[in-house]
């Protein structure tokens, strides 16, 4: 048998195997759609800052002042890491080709678990979308231009959806030119606080570390008091939470449309930290050494860019046309966002049909590879940016955005118990830990620390509606109602569907044996006399599995 024919039977047994998890629909002609390596570094960087975070941190400085602000994103960012490190060393050895991370809560946890966080993901990044969209008309009303607001909202739409019927690799082109912008605005702003800070501004007056002592380094909130300052910092922390939102599961979806996950994914995990210090961390240091928190821009419902900390504080600093440039360049950080959301929404709904959870319509892809109903019907869903149209609908939109963090803490919370399972898996098979392609220094610890962390978290994601004086109906269940959402979507799918299957799936059940060595994707030949190389799996244990009939027939053995 040549090495052609016996990557080409590796292959369609590797696809078999992900076919009947819902991994990956089999498809032609797939070669022109990866993305190379380049694409999934730079998008690991800055793929999914958006307006979350350039704009909706001023409300975070607002609400906490410059210390707790930072506090609160160091906190965040650290734990978001350690969940980073755990998912990514599931994705490096179960790479995610065209699917969602709800496939391993498939895998690993129960179906039921994977058909409510399927939807979970769904939903959110769906709704992403028109919010990023609706962001950027805002952001260009800080020009005030003589034309409806809808012109511009279907623009947006049209290159954002146009974008994704096209290749993977025609997308990643674009993400990565707009990543690339993003990540050298956050650079420049860096050095200018830096410049502003020390005195190199228009005025001369050398700024330092003023408004952290005038107008204090922390705000109360609600309350006075000590009591009112650790409200703050709750609030805090629970509004950062949207900024950091899928990042890590879009690094481990995009991961998987490379040639090499096993190579590309482990680097794009280790550069992940690097992400969260210089990308979020150091900018919000940066901006509270050149916005005060009691700006009156940050609280008075400024549209778009004219709330963002970083054009108040250039503003402030009485830097001419830069403010502007600023803004260009955050309008197409929202384009951006709003591309990768596209991005992920399509990929989760089409994960969702491949495993028998949606219409299987959503399973069909074009010659390229890309699910063009999955995209179609997400773009039906963008629609709703047309609600900024109307200021009412406007409020009701931001209802459904407040529901977004919800989503982000079961994701995290699953993802981590998924890991727990996944480690299991590979202890009952005999499989060495340390052989895998990533593995995370955080380990099993680091799984519970992310389970309890988000859960606590999540239930004080709508606190400061228990307080009498902002007791309302609306708050209350846009801040919870995506808890109800994912238990019916559970309990719906365990007590029907999946009335037969186990609450969890015990571990001998687990397959593994689907995820192969680099060397085994890549067609080596086995060792002379039908031996293996020393990366090579045994298939011995799994007589019965895909992997191990074609190695069988490509070793010569019956």
């Amino acid at each position: 048998m040549t090495e052609k024919q016996m990557r080409s039977e590796i292959e369609e047994a590797d696809r078999t195997w992900i076919v009947e998890y819902g991994l990956e629909a089999p498809q032609e002609k797939r070669d022109s759609a990866w993305l190379k390596p380049r694409h999934l570094y730079l998008i690991s960087l800055g793929g999914c800052i958006g307006t979350a975070y350039l704009v909706g941190s001023g409300r975070t400085l607002a609400r906490g002042g410059p210390a707790m602000t930072l506090s609160a994103f160091v906190i965040i960012c650290s734990v978001v890491w350690v969940f980073s490190t755990l998912l990514l060393e599931i994705a490096a050895y179960i790479p995610l080709h065209g699917a969602a991370p709800d496939f391993y809560s498939t895998a690993f946890l129960s179906k039921s678990f994977g058909f409510a966080l399927g939807w979970n993901y769904w939903y959110a990044y769906a709704i992403l979308v028109p919010f990023e969209i609706t962001t950027a008309t805002l952001i260009i009303q800080y020009w005030d231009p003589p034309v409806n607001v809808a012109i511009f909202i279907t623009i947006l739409m049209v290159i954002i959806v146009g974008l994704n019927y096209l290749p993977v690799a025609s997308s990643g082109e674009a993400e990565f030119a707009f990543s690339s912008l993003k990540l050298s605005l956050l650079l420049g702003l860096i050095i200018l606080s830096i410049v502003l800070a020390s005195g190199g501004g228009p005025s001369g007056d050398r700024v330092g570390f003023r408004y952290w002592h005038d107008p204090g380094p922390a705000n109360t909130w609600i309350i006075e008091g000590n009591a009112g300052l650790f409200v703050s910092f709750l609030g805090t922390l629970v509004s950062v939470i949207l900024p950091l939102s899928f990042a890590v599961e879009m690094v481990a979806t995009t991961g998987g449309e490379t040639r090499s996950p096993r190579k590309t994914i482990p680097v794009a995990a280790k550069a992940f930290v690097v992400r969260l210090v210089v990308f979020y961390v150091l900018p919000i240091l940066a901006v509270t050494l050149t916005c005060p928190s009691n700006a009156e821009e940050l609280t008075s419902g400024g549209a778009g860019a004219g709330a963002s900390p970083f054009v108040v504080g250039i503003k402030h600093a009485g830097i001419k046309v830069l403010d502007h440039i600023v803004n260009a360049v955050i309008l197409c950080s929202a384009w951006s966002a709003g591309n990768i959301y596209m991005y992920l929404a399509s990929r989760s709904i089409y994960s969702l049909a491949v495993a028998g959870n949606a219409p299987q319509i959503f399973a069909k892809t074009n010659r390229w590879g890309v699910p063009y109903f999955a995209v179609t019907s997400c773009a039906v869903i963008a629609l709703l940016a047309y609600l900024s149209v109307s200021s009412g609908a406007g409020v009701v939109f931001n209802w459904f955005v407040n529901m977004i963090n919800m989503a982000a803490y079961f994701s995290w919370i699953l993802c981590s118990l998924s890991y727990l399972r996944f480690r299991k898996a590979l202890e009952f098979q005999g499989i060495d830990h340390k052989t895998l392609p990533y593995v995370s220094i955080c380990g099993k610890p680091g799984a519970w620390l992310c389970i309890v962390f988000f859960t606590i978290v999540g239930l004080l994601n709508g606190f400061y509606t228990f307080f009498p004086s902002q007791w309302n109906v609306s708050d209350f269940m846009t801040a919870y109602v995506g808890t109800l959402l994912f238990v019916v979507l559970y309990i719906g799918h365990r007590f029907t569907v999946g009335r037969k299957e186990p609450w969890f799936i015990p571990v001998d059940e687990i397959d593994l044996t689907g995820a192969k060595t680099e060397e085994e994707i890549e067609g080596t030949p086995p060792a002379e006399n039908g031996g293996s190389t020393s990366t090579t799996k045994d298939y011995s244990k799994y007589p019965d599995s895909f992997p191990a009939k074609i190695w069988q027939s490509r070793s010569g053995k019956n």
